[in-house]
C-alpha cells in the first residue's frame, strides 16, 4: 500500500516535471519566424567606396562602423553564451570568439568604443575588445567602472558628455541621453541602478547594472544615421534630429501595449524621418553570433507582431525597411541614400 502511494508520488511529480520543462521549452521558442522577411534582407558586401560608411551589424545592439579609414563600435557583444549559462554561472569574455570575429571583419583600425548602456548584453566585451585594439572606451559611468575592472588605464576610457558632438577621423558622433526598453515582470528591473566600483571578470550577469541609456547620432560628410538601441524614448528629445538611416531598437516591441507602439514610432520614426529603418536586438542573443539569427523567445518578445506594425507604419511613410541578418552590411553613399 506504502509503495503504491509512493510510486504515485513519484508518477505525479515526474508528470509535474515533465510539464514543466515541456513549457519551458515552448516559451523559449522564438517569437515569430525571421525567414518570413527574406525580402527585406539586405547585404551589402563590398568594402566602402571613398566617402561612403559601412555598418555591420554583429547581432543584439551592436553595430561595426568603417569608412575605409576609421572604425567605431557601439557597443560590444560577442560572448553569447547561452540562457542556462548565463543564469546559472559568473560569466567572462570569450576571449577566442571575440579575437574570431575582429579578425573576420578585420577590425585593425577600431579608434573608439560606445556602449549604449551597461547590462551584459551590450558591454560585456567591450573593455576586452578596447584592450585587444586599442580603441577608446566611451561611456556612462558605470561602463567605465567595467573598464576600470578590466585595467584599462584612465588614458583610454572617457565619460560621456551628452549632446555634445565629439570628432573621431571624419565622424561626428553625439551622445543622447534617452530610456531603456521598459521592463518586463521581472525582465530589466534594474533600471536606474549603476555600477559603482570597478567590476571584474568573471562576475554575475546582475553585476551588469544598467546606468544609464544613450542614443546616437553620427554624421560623416553628408551622410547621417541615428542609433537608437533600446526601445523607449524621451517624448520630445528627437524633435530637432534627422537623419538618412534610423537602427531601431525593436527588443520586446511586439509584447508592448498597441499605444506604447504607436507613441515609439512617432517619437523614433516620426521625429527622425530617415530614407531607411533597420530593427536591432530584435535576435535571440543566447545562440552564437551567425548569419542566420533567429527572434528572441516568445516569453519576451512577439517579432512578427512588432515588425508587421513597422512595416505598415514605414510603408505609409514611404519609408524603406531593412532587415540585415548576423555578419550583414548597409553601405550608405555620400549622398546619403542607401545602395538599393
Amino acid at each position: 500500500m506504502l509503495h503504491d502511494s509512493v510510486t504515485k508520488i513519484a508518477l505525479a511529480v515526474t508528470g509535474i516535471i515533465l510539464i514543466a520543462i515541456a513549457l519551458c521549452w515552448l516559451l523559449l521558442q522564438p517569437g515569430g519566424d525571421i525567414g518570413n522577411y527574406k525580402n527585406y534582407y539586405i547585404n551589402d558586401a563590398a568594402a566602402p567606396h571613398p566617402g561612403a560608411v559601412k555598418i555591420t551589424f554583429l547581432g543584439a545592439a551592436s553595430l561595426l562602423i568603417d569608412d575605409g579609414e576609421t572604425q567605431l563600435m557601439v557597443d560590444g557583444f560577442i560572448s553569447r553564451k547561452p540562457l542556462w549559462q548565463v543564469a546559472t554561472s559568473q560569466l567572462s569574455t570569450d576571449k577566442a570568439a571575440t579575437d574570431a570575429l575582429l579578425s573576420k571583419l578585420q577590425v585593425n583600425r577600431l579608434q573608439a568604443v560606445f556602449a549604449s548602456h551597461s547590462h551584459y548584453d551590450h558591454a560585456l566585451d567591450i573593455a576586452y575588445i578596447a584592450q585587444r585594439t586599442g580603441a577608446k572606451l566611451y561611456g556612462s559611468s558605470s561602463t567605465l567602472n567595467i573598464g576600470k575592472g578590466a585595467g584599462l588605464p584612465s588614458g583610454q576610457m572617457q565619460l560621456y558628455t551628452p549632446d555634445k558632438a565629439l570628432q573621431i577621423g571624419q565622424f561626428s558622433i553625439t551622445v543622447m541621453p534617452s530610456r531603456h526598453t521598459p521592463p518586463i515582470a521581472y525582465i530589466n528591473d534594474d533600471i536606474g541602478e549603476e555600477i559603482t566600483a570597478p567590476l571584474s571578470q568573471p562576475a554575475r550577469v546582475s553585476a551588469y547594472k544598467e546606468g544609464g541609456s544613450y542614443d546616437f547620432l553620427i554624421r560623416h560628410g553628408t551622410i547621417s544615421f541615428f542609433i537608437k538601441p533600446d526601445t523607449n524614448f524621451i517624448t520630445g528629445k528627437l524633435d530637432k534630429i534627422q537623419a538618412d538611416v534610423l537602427f531601431l531598437g525593436t527588443a520586446m516591441f511586439g509584447k508592448q501595449k498597441p499605444e506604447f507602439q504607436q507613441a515609439f514610432y512617432d517619437e523614433t520614426v516620426g521625429k527622425v524621418r530617415p530614407k531607411r529603418v533597420i530593427p536591432i536586438h530584435w535576435d535571440n542573443f543566447f545562440q552564437p553570433l551567425s548569419d542566420h539569427l533567429e527572434a528572441m523567445p516568445q516569453v519576451v518578445d512577439n517579432l512578427e507582431q512588432g515588425f508587421d506594425f513597422l512595416i505598415s507604419r514605414t510603408k505609409n511613410d514611404n519609408i524603406e525597411f531593412s532587415i540585415l541578418q548576423g555578419y550583414q552590411s548597409l553601405i550608405i553613399s555620400p549622398t546619403g541614400q542607401p545602395p538599393a
